[in-house]
């Protein structure tokens, strides 16, 4: 699997910014508590690695799997997959760019309605990413996303309104040679925000969730004038004012918001994300069902639980790509001994005991690929199976080898391990993914349309330093 789908949206963008843009010194209290709490659980999901990746565990318990999303005890997901990162620049850009741009929304918004911004965003992200999985085929709908970039381009959205004609200090490396200059903080957010809409519908983003950040972008500019203090806007706008001219008694403290060329650009690409929300809404996009299926286990008496998302009848692929080995040498058992998946079994109930067998699995390294019978005895199981033939309920134990190949240059030697021993129980629904898909395009369409409305009516009233 990739490790993550919503990594790496803000270390693709074009340079770094540096310094505070906004010139505000409130103190961002909150910002540095999520800050904190990111780095905590970063640190506590890493150290098996030495801090370098987060383990698979914690990004199969707890990433946002939009398969998932059907079942009401999985919604945790979409607040546990803000707070986990893939690896240590994952956390560290997210983080960078989380203190440079949080300040300024802070200062202005207030701590409570900052952290209602952040989250909701999040949760927007999360939203987005579903309505247009279905631009990167069956497996974005199963592979887990995780980062907290979704929230934090909510973040970016609010800023683009509040703060556009402030200017960033941008570092960026040519070949060895660091570059500086200086760019106004609405086009620096803009291209960012414009290159996700053109890697989403282009598909060249590879394992980044793009439209979770646009979703989260156009969230955190839908959500403010909801929640901004229009009072405090007015007094931040006074205080500047008596800042730059302090003998003058400002009269007029309405401002013009975004330029013309912003607001131009920012335009098109949330019209192009509206359409492609409204696509999604339309059930045209996708018309299909995955099994979302949930597997608690122990394997040599260590407990785990996974949750996968599988589409028939091809299930070797997409079992191959679970992330966890654990899970994924026990699903394959089960599917080579016809107990996960058979047409035949449809509407049935199989219990079995004391069986042992020769299970074909299929192990390589490269290009290398080969078949081996792995001795496997099926303690005992019970099984019923929904009219697919697929496991809709299941319970068993059983004991079987993990296979392995080492290669020796040319040479290679397959190695089975010590017994491993599994007690496991699954249970799995069929998903709708066309309604699945609509109802969040709906969700993503009318988010869009009521950014897309604040950017063309509404900047001027929300805009603390107006593009000039």
């Amino acid at each position: 699997m990739s490790r993550e789908m919503a990594s790496g949206g803000f270390r693709t963008s074009f340079g770094i910014p540096i310094g505070s843009p906004a010139g505000f010194k409130t103190k961002p209290t909150v910002t540095i508590i999520i800050i904190m709490v990111n780095v905590l659980i970063y640190v506590l999901t890493s150290y098996e690695s030495f801090f370098i990746e987060t383990s698979e565990y914690w990004v199969s318990i707890g990433g946002f799997i939009p398969s998932l999303i059907e079942t009401p005890f999985q919604w945790y997901r979409v607040f546990t997959s803000m707070f986990l990162h893939a690896d240590f620049f994952h956390i560290l850009f997210n983080m960078y760019f989380l203190y440079v741009f949080g300040r300024a929304v802070e200062s202005i918004l207030g701590k409570l309605r900052f952290l209602l911004l952040y989250l909701t965003a999040g949760v927007a992200a999360s939203i987005f990413h579903t309505a247009f999985s279905f631009l990167g085929g069956f497996s974005a709908y199963t592979v887990p996303a995780i980062g907290a970039s979704g929230a934090i381009s909510g973040i970016l959205g609010a800023y683009l309104i509040l703060y556009p004609g402030t200017y960033l200090v941008v570092g960026w490396s040519f070949i060895l040679f660091p570059m500086f200059f200086r760019i106004k903080a609405a086009y620096y957010i803009i291209f960012w925000f414009a290159t996700q809409v053109i890697y989403g519908f282009t598909r060249t983003a590879g394992s980044t969730a793009v439209f979770a950040h646009a979703g989260g972008f156009v969230m955190g500019i839908a959500l403010l004038p909801l929640i901004v203090d229009k009072r405090r806007i007015a007094m931040f706008r006074m205080l500047r004012l008596y800042s730059l001219f302090p003998y003058l008694m400002p009269i007029n403290l309405k401002t013009r918001g975004l330029g013309f060329f912003s607001k131009t650009i920012t335009t098109v690409f949330m019209v192009l994300l509206l359409a492609g929300a409204a696509y999604a809404s339309s059930g045209l996009a996708v018309q299909d069902t995955v099994k979302s299926t949930t597997i608690q286990y122990t394997c040599e008496g260590t407990p785990y639980v996974d949750y996968v998302g599988i589409q028939l009848p091809d299930l070797e692929s997409q079992i191959a790509r679970v992330s966890l080995d654990t899970t994924r040498i026990l699903l394959n058992r089960l599917n080579a001994a016809g107990l996960l998946y058979n047409a035949a079994n449809s509407n049935r109930q199989i219990i079995l005991s004391s069986k042992s067998i020769r299970l074909p699995v299929m192990v390589k390294a490269g290009s290398t690929v080969s078949v081996v019978n792995v001795n496997t005895t099926i303690h005992y199981f019970t099984g019923a199976y929904d009219s697919d033939g697929f496991l809709s309920s299941g319970e068993g134990n059983l004991t079987t080898r993990a296979v392995s190949i080492v290669l020796y240059g040319q040479l290679y030697r397959i190695v089975e391990s010590e017994p491993i021993n599994y007690v496991f129980k699954v249970v799995s629904q069929t998903v709708d993914l066309t309604g699945l898909t609509r109802y969040m395009g709906a969700l993503s369409a009318s988010t869009a349309l009521a950014a897309l409305f604040v950017v063309i009516k509404k900047d001027g009233e929300l805009t603390l330093v107006e593009e000039r």
